[in-house]
């Protein structure tokens, strides 16, 4: 029996959780800590990313992705807390998409990476092929929603394709969704230019949630009419924030969160494979990006940002900077939440017989650091090592 103390994340009490065979078998209250430094350490879930496309120089979909890719990037997300994540291959030519998704089946294969990989998200192709909602997706791939072709990228990964992200407004979107939604896949609205009604059809459909809200969006949008109002309006809608200070103003995530509330909000990190990686220019996709000192990761030619650098546990900070929530609203906007959306019902609580997927940080001016991270109760990052 492992046993693990600390301050309680949701409510500042004082516990100990004793683990065996890698879930929680029993919380404790305790009066007093047997080692002095667990005062200085609150004890959380680990956190869930539903959206990271590479990291560290490594692209989920290079055509050569091996095994070892995956297991060096799982092990290095463990330093940012994160357990549990979606690799996610965004709009590509069918052949690139069928070979992303074969790579990343194969690697799943390997016992430490799918302990970390429940499933796979698809970002694209099917989304708007319009300038600045299309954002950095490459026009010539974007295409209708297919189902049959889908059948066959489904396949490739082993049937782990666990969500879509997809425009409502292109043709066969909606009838697309109810097909996802047959299967189980949950669905996502995202770099589209909807009306209200196509975001009512797409919820009506089952469409359960939002990609990154406020970003895969024109910079010039109509005041009143856009996609950005109809989506906070939409109650059945959950939605993923970006929260690296760079794709939202603090001002928004602040009226996203009163409007949505802390149950509907997912945060992710949207990094791509120059997360990690030192600032300086770089080739994606056949285009230069940039990647800033302070993070930014741009594409000059088109204006828009390349995906993100920064790991979800800065979203969690600056949930908090931004808006007022404690650190329960936080954690569970990257644990909880995604834990129910997805249906993990093994992780992303605190709970007797959950999968012992926990964290150790100390927290200072909203700032997390992770000093440990376990993983079916097995220590896999100790800051102290």
């Amino acid at each position: 029996m492992k046993r693990i103390e600390g301050v309680l994340y949701s409510d500042n009490s004082k516990v100990s959780i004793e683990i065996e065979n890698g879930l929680i078998q029993k919380i404790n209250i305790i009066n007093n800590f047997e080692k002095e430094e667990s005062a200085n350490n609150f004890i959380a879930p680990a956190l869930i990313d539903n959206q990271i496309n590479g990291y560290l120089g490594i692209e989920f979909s290079l055509p050569d992705l091996s095994v070892e890719n995956m297991q060096m990037i799982v092990s290095e997300l463990y330093k940012t807390g994160v357990s549990t994540f979606l690799p996610t291959i965004i709009t590509g030519s069918h052949t690139s998409l069928i070979n992303s998704f074969k790579n990343l089946a194969a690697a799943r294969k390997n016992s430490e990476v799918a302990v970390s990989i429940p499933g796979f998200h698809l970002e694209g192709p099917y989304i708007s092929p319009e300038d600045g909602y299309r954002g950095a997706h490459s026009l010539k791939d974007v295409r209708l929603p297919d189902w049959d072709e889908f059948q066959e990228l489904n396949e490739a990964a082993d049937g782990k394709i666990i969500q879509v992200t997809l425009a409502p407004e292109v043709d066969g979107a909606i009838r697309f969704i109810e097909k996802c939604v047959a299967n189980n896949i949950v669905v996502a609205l995202g770099h589209h230019n909807a009306n209200a009604s196509e975001i009512k059809r797409a919820a009506d459909a089952g469409a359960k949630t939002v990609t990154h809200l406020g970003n895969g969006c024109a910079n010039s949008i109509n005041r009143f009419n856009n996609p950005l109002w109809m989506q906070l309006a939409e109650d059945r809608l959950m939605s993923s924030l970006i929260l690296d200070s760079f794709h939202l103003l603090p001002e928004l995530v602040k009226v996203f969160y009163r409007a949505k509330g802390s149950e509907r909000i997912i945060l992710t990190s949207d990094m791509t494979m120059l997360a990690g990686m030192p600032a300086g220019k770089y080739n994606w996709d056949g285009k230069e990006v940039v990647l800033t000192p302070e993070g930014v990761i741009m594409l000059p030619s088109e204006n828009v940002f390349a995906g993100a650098s920064l790991p979800l546990v800065t979203g969690v900070g600056n949930m908090m900077k931004f808006t007022g929530c404690g650190l329960n609203q936080a954690i569970n906007m990257a644990t909880k939440n995604p834990a129910d959306l997805y249906a993990f019902d093994d992780r992303g609580k605190i709970e007797v017989g959950k999968r012992a997927d926990l964290i150790l940080f100390g927290l200072e001016n909203n700032k997390l650091k992770i000093n440990k991270t376990f993983v079916a109760g097995n220590v896999k990052y100790n800051v102290a090592m």
